[in-house]
């Protein structure tokens, strides 16, 4: 079953929930290359006659960084949040609640779970939180292309959500409000090193604009075809993510990207290595398709889960192979309880038609149990890659993490395991996909409900899974290795990686 609870921005007054609305929803991006800063501006209002404070969990990407939290007061007051120590927030903002103050609270849930609280806002009155988040941005389906993700929607979590002083469950991002419906508008900025050779949304329909913005200083003297505009707006809520998709020359090429501080005599610089090795398949593997047939994965994304597993089964290599097809939901079955078997043409019909006969009906979404199963089932006389294929829609991450990172760094060296992910859906978990893709040494690829056409992301994934894994790189930075590099105090700030 599903984890659901109330939707909303709300307060609980006498022990029920009452809805307050979300009056407007900005997003503004700035794409450049290979990253993006998102700004997000939420404006909330009470239309009760008593001071209130309310909650609101919202999703960004999981490889976000949150770099400013504002909150905005009705008079144009500007609050610039400050980070501290999980406790030592929660207290520090209840003692502002507790006297009457108006104050908000920023608390990360999961890595891309956030949840809002607002205290003291008075009756009539709005309140703008404004989030500004940095974030890398995903491959896409072809090479030199890069795919933006808006997160609009939080799906049914399987399991319980995290405890928290102030927790109530949403599924929805921009949220139908009692009132008037809210109001969404996007605006992108792109700009690319090269021109632009395809940008579109296969999520939305926008309006785009190539050129520069014109409300730069140099806009006339910027390249054209390098730089473009996205915008969006909505009368209603949005019921699935923002994908924009960019195509230009060279993204897939090392770069080294570096920014001034506005105000500190101070650079920040991005380091990009894209390596490029020649290497020869694995002579002998054992691949598990691993999909998730819980009861969110009805619909479309079943659909899409069949279609992947298809491709999958028509790419594993026919020679020294092992594969099985394990399903899991509440309880987890392989489609050969005896174990992995070879894959020869008889092998790959029987598979076939066990795909073609899938639905989402397995309950609920017990992925680590699933994960435990296909470790404890493997053969250990050859290396493992596990191709999972689900929308990641569990609580439970910690632990899921934890099972993937003992079973990975445990096993021999000669047959080691590699994990990778195919999420699938509108509302996708980024943390748990590319959670257990970073920890298995593998890759992950997003696919929405609704596309159609992703056989490049499959073989992205294939491709990876069939390459030997890398260790002990050494890189070469063109200086000797004898000259000696001095550290003082004003370099106790520079961060290596």
């Amino acid at each position: 079953m599903s984890y659901s609870g109330v939707f909303g921005l709300g307060y609980y007054p006498a022990y029920r929930f009452v809805s307050l609305p979300l009056l407007n929803v900005q997003a503004e991006a700035s794409i450049k290359e290979l990253a993006a800063q998102v700004k997000l501006t939420q404006t909330y209002a009470n239309d009760a006659n008593v001071p209130i404070e309310a909650s609101y969990t919202f999703p960004i990407p999981s490889r976000a960084a949150v770099c400013s939290f504002v909150m905005i007061k009705q008079d144009g007051t500007r609050v610039v949040g400050i980070v501290k120590e999980k406790q030592e927030a929660r207290e520090t903002y209840q003692t502002a609640v507790a006297a009457g103050h108006q104050a908000s609270l920023l608390e990360q849930q999961t890595p891309d779970v956030f949840q809002v609280s607002v205290g003291n806002i008075a009756s009539n009155e709005q309140v703008q939180i404004e989030l500004i988040y940095a974030t890398e941005l995903a491959e896409d389906e072809e090479s030199d292309s890069i795919r933006f993700h808006l997160p609009v929607h939080i799906g049914a979590r399987y399991g319980h959500a995290p405890t928290s002083p102030h927790t109530f469950s949403f599924r929805n991002f921009f949220v139908k409000a009692k009132s008037s419906p809210p109001f969404l508008t996007v605006a992108l900025n792109v700009e690319a090193r090269a021109p632009i050779a395809k940008i579109g949304s296969p999520s939305h329909t926008v309006s785009t604009e190539l050129g520069p913005d014109p409300k730069l200083p140099n806009f006339k003297e910027l390249p054209f075809s390098n730089y473009a505009r996205i915008s969006l707006s909505s009368e209603s809520m949005l019921d699935k993510d923002f994908v924009l998709t960019v195509k230009s020359a060279g993204l897939d090429a090392p770069r080294c990207v570096a920014e001034l501080h506005p105000t500190d005599n101070t650079v920040a610089m991005a380091l990009t290595l894209v390596p490029r090795f020649k290497l020869p398949d694995i002579s002998r593997q054992e691949f598990v398709l691993l999909v998730d047939r819980s009861g969110s994965m009805d619909g479309k994304r079943i659909q899409a889960a069949k279609r992947a597993m298809v491709v999958m089964l028509r790419s594993i290599p026919h020679k020294d192979s092992l594969f099985q097809i394990m399903s899991f939901g509440s309880h987890c079955s392989s489609l050969w309880p005896q174990g992995s078997k070879t894959y020869n043409q008889e092998t790959l019909e029987q598979a076939t038609k066990h795909v073609d006969s899938m639905n989402a009906d397995f309950g609920g979404t017990e992925i680590r149990n699933a994960l435990a199963q296909c470790f404890r089932d493997r053969k250990k006389d050859r290396p493992l890659s596990v191709l999972m294929l689900t929308d990641g829609e569990a609580w439970d991450l910690d632990g899921v993490l934890a099972e993937c990172k003992s079973a990975v760094e445990g096993a021999p060296k000669n047959a080691y395991i590699r994990l990778s992910v195919l999420g699938i859906g509108n509302s996708v978990s980024t943390a748990m996909c590319e959670g257990i893709a970073r920890i298995g040494n593998g890759t992950c690829m997003i696919v929405g409900e609704n596309e159609t056409n992703f056989t490049g992301k499959i073989s992205r994934m294939l491709k990876a899974a069939k390459s030997p894994p890398i260790s002990d790189i050494i890189v070469d930075w063109g200086q000797s290795t004898s000259t000696n590099f001095t550290s003082s105090s004003a370099d106790d700030d520079f961060e290596e990686f």
